[in-house]
């Protein structure tokens, strides 16, 4: 399972990482939120006052186009003459969840209000009612419906707060996240443009177009919208597509009379104090006909439960990134699930979080609860001092704005999944981009096909089945003993020859999938019966996806019983995510070849034949073997003896190539330029030479950069006195070109047999 998600915050003062943005991150800015800790009220600063008003009238703009469009939203299907009871719901929830959240959370300028993706959800609630008795006549049925399945919703995130739930809710999958989020957009886009367009393949013309006139403007003023987002974010898009809509739908009516555009809202029936839905449970058949829709009542409760604690989690950590406060999430969520409880008694409808509206609380100024509290009065004034204003917005803008919305909302990281599914690309799992694929697809033909609840369920459930069968695959993909694979470090072929003869030693695993519980004792038994005869196991965890609790305590374990035998098990390849889970193991590297350079140097050691710290004699170097004693005397007189403290640059790529070096101590590295740096990748142990194409190759530069890891000795050949080695003694420079021949076939025979190991994985990135 794709654990990657949404990592907001576990519990007061916890900071933990997010992946990409979930349920809203496209209709509002992704993101999320810190709260305040609750402060006084502070009397002797007006100018504070005065800020907090301001970002509350700002977050007003932004949230009254939002909830006018997300109660229509809701109610659209139960038919024209509850659309303005639904924008009526839409300004109730602002202002009674507003209060509410805004009085009881933490002091911040998170802000509280409909949303369009939540309401979708909510929607499916009446769709669904509609065609049931009784129902389908008896509206104030499905009005309490809706209320009731609210204040479940509220009470299941009181409960996902006070029980830490909410911690295992943002782990959900990002796949699930993003083919919900996906749905969402296109069943918004659907619900407004579906009475426009019908299709009917038996019929000549398969699709027909109803209202065309409507539709051109709802596509048009939606498209404005999407472009005023992007041009600028100064004025907030919904509410200068909700001006200049209107604007445009009067000016098209007064030049043409009889131009069809729609109608508009209608009297919204706003009272004070707001009558509750819930007074229609004294009717007789009330109890009966909810009883009998309960499933689906509860089942939509919890996904809209879900959806809020998600798109919660986000919200503060927008807040977080922008004022760098202490989160307190527990306090935050119960608020929010008590306000959503009491916009349902009061006749409102879904409420969370919004990040587009606590951004422009926080730029106006905004810091406290009092901007939020601003922002609910601010609607609440405008309800019903311009309730005739309101009642006169086209209901083709708030189409337009839904659609707008519908766009904004689909998640981008999908639009990356068919190519890197497709196309071999470099650092890319196409195997793990089919599973997202495949989540991301079921879940969207679900959502799109039957209802967003039964689209979450299914693409949890493929995500559960995918989870238990990446479990399910062996932990070891491959096994490679020390002389099948050797590393890019240069030795001499004495040395080779220790390796080989004792290769069995060493024994080297790529590990894939998941390690936990269910297979950390197959890998410990499988380590064990290695360790029977080996020396020394490396395990790479390049393919391990993730390591639990329970699967870095048994690799622990079985690293401690192996030290207690005198064996050793070296990791590397840990990805950086990871590090915490297994940060007391002990003994990781940072890549398989440094692993296999150290098993290497604690076998030759073991031999006796690495000399710690002491310089090799000339002589005993397996080049001297082909010179007799008068040769390497001459040659001995035109060599230079070099030393080089670490970190020494001995030559540069793109140098002029003169010279080479025959390494007498130490070790040194070779390195290419790379876009992020340098990328190492050889290197050279004491005994071997190095830089000899400079002598082979007249006219060239060099085509690495070499620095020495520790302090080195060395002998160093220049191109000066190589020509004098060639003017005046033949018979050595035959003799040297013939070891310069050997020496490069043999490194030529170990890179072709990594490559053959390694199936073409790059096992030495560095």
């Amino acid at each position: 399972m794709d654990t990657t998600s949404i990592r907001a915050f576990d519990t007061a003062g916890d900071r933990s990482s997010t992946g990409h943005a979930g349920v809203e991150a496209a209709s509002a800015q992704p993101g999320i939120s810190a709260t305040i800790p609750t402060m006084p009220i502070i009397t002797n600063a007006p100018h504070k006052w005065h800020q907090e008003i301001l970002a509350g009238l700002s977050a007003a703009c932004v949230m009254l186009p939002i909830s006018l469009s997300a109660g229509v939203l809701v109610y659209a299907h139960m038919g024209a003459g509850f659309l303005a009871q639904g924008a009526a719901a839409g300004l109730l929830t602002a202002v009674i969840a507003g209060v509410v959240a805004a009085t009881l959370a933490s002091s911040s300028f998170i802000i509280t209000g409909p949303l369009a993706s939540a309401s979708i959800v909510l929607a499916a609630l009446p769709t669904y009612l509609i065609g049931k008795e009784p129902f389908a006549h008896e509206p104030n049925l499905i009005i309490l419906a809706i209320a009731l399945c609210v204040f479940f919703a509220g009470l299941l995130q009181v409960i996902f707060s006070l029980f830490g739930i909410g911690r295992i809710i943002k782990f959900t999958p990002h796949s699930v996240i993003a083919g919900f989020t996906n749905s969402i957009g296109i069943l918004i886009i659907l619900s407004q443009l579906r009475s426009f367009i019908s299709f009917d393949i038996t019929a000549v013309g398969w699709i027909s177009i109803n209202h065309p006139t409507i539709l051109v403007f709802i596509l048009a003023l939606a498209a404005s919208i999407i472009a005023f987002a992007s041009w600028t974010k100064t004025v907030p898009a919904p509410l200068a597509g909700l001006v200049a809509g209107t604007l445009i739908y009067y000016g098209l009516r007064s030049l043409f009379p009889n131009l069809p555009l729609g109608e508009m809202i209608g009297e919204l029936p706003i009272s004070f104090p707001p009558l509750s839905p819930f007074l229609d449970f004294k009717q007789g058949s009330a109890h009966a006909a909810l009883f009998s829709v309960a499933p689906q009542l509860l089942l939509t409760s919890l996904v809209l439960a879900t959806v809020m604690t998600l798109q919660a989690l986000l919200a503060f950590r927008v807040a977080q990134n922008l004022a760098d406060l202490p989160p307190r999430p527990a306090r935050d969520l119960t608020a929010q699930g008590i306000a959503n409880c009491a916009s349902a008694l009061l006749g409102g409808i879904v409420a969370l979080a919004v990040p587009t509206v606590l951004s422009a609380s926080f730029h106006a100024g905004g810091r406290t609860r009092f901007s939020g509290l601003t922002a609910a009065i601010t609607i609440f004034l405008i309800a019903i001092v311009f309730s005739s204003i309101l009642e006169r917005i086209p209901v083709a803008v708030l189409s337009a704005i839904l659609v707008s919305n519908g766009f904004q909302i689909l998640d981008r990281w999908t639009l990356r999944l068919p190519g890197d599914a497709i196309f071999k690309r470099p650092a890319v799992d196409r195997r793990h981009a089919w599973e997202n694929l495949s989540v991301v697809t079921l879940v969207m033909i679900v959502s799109v096909g039957s209802s967003v609840v039964a689209g979450a369920f299914a693409g949890f459930m493929l995500s559960c089945l995918i989870f238990i069968v990446d479990m399910a695959r062996p932990i070891v993909r491959r096994r490679y003993l020390g002389d099948e694979i050797f590393s890019k470090r240069a030795r001499p072929a004495d040395d080779m020859a220790v390796l080989r003869r004792t290769g069995h030693q060493r024994v080297i695993l790529e590990l894939q999938g998941v390690l936990f519980f269910g297979n950390g004792d197959a890998l410990s038994n499988i380590v064990n019966d290695i360790l029977k005869e080996a020396k020394v196991v490396l395990l790479d965890l390049r393919g391990i996806s993730d390591v639990d609790v329970s699967g870095a305590s048994i690799l622990a374990n079985l690293m401690a019983r192996s030290r207690a035998r005198g064996k050793k098990i070296l990791v590397c390849n840990v990805r950086s995510n990871r590090l915490g889970a297994i940060a007391d193991v002990g003994s990781t590297l940072p890549d398989l070849e440094s692993g296999l350079e150290w098993m290497e140097d604690e076998a030759l050691q073991a031999a006796g034949t690495r000399r710690l710290g002491q310089a090799i004699p000339l002589e005993a170097l397996e080049l001297a073997h082909e010179l007799d004693s008068d040769e390497l005397a001459i040659l001995t007189t035109l060599l230079i003896a070099r030393d080089f403290e670490r970190g020494a640059v001995i030559c540069s790529e793109g140098q002029d190539a003169d010279r080479m070096w025959l390494l007498t101590k130490g070790t040194v590295s070779v390195r290419l330029r790379w876009d992020l740096g340098h990328r190492r990748i050889a290197g050279f142990a004491a005994g071997t030479i190095f830089g000899e194409m400079a002598l082979v190759e007249t006219g060239r530069s060099r085509s690495a950069t070499v620095i020495a890891d520790e302090d080195i000795s060395a002998y160093e050949l220049t191109r000066t006195a190589f020509e004098s080695i060639l003017a005046s003694h033949p018979k050595i420079a035959v003799k040297l070109f013939k070891y310069f021949a050997k020496e490069i076939a043999r490194r030529l025979r170990i890179s072709d047999s990594d490559l053959r190991q390694s199936d073409s994985v790059d096992f030495h990135k560095g």
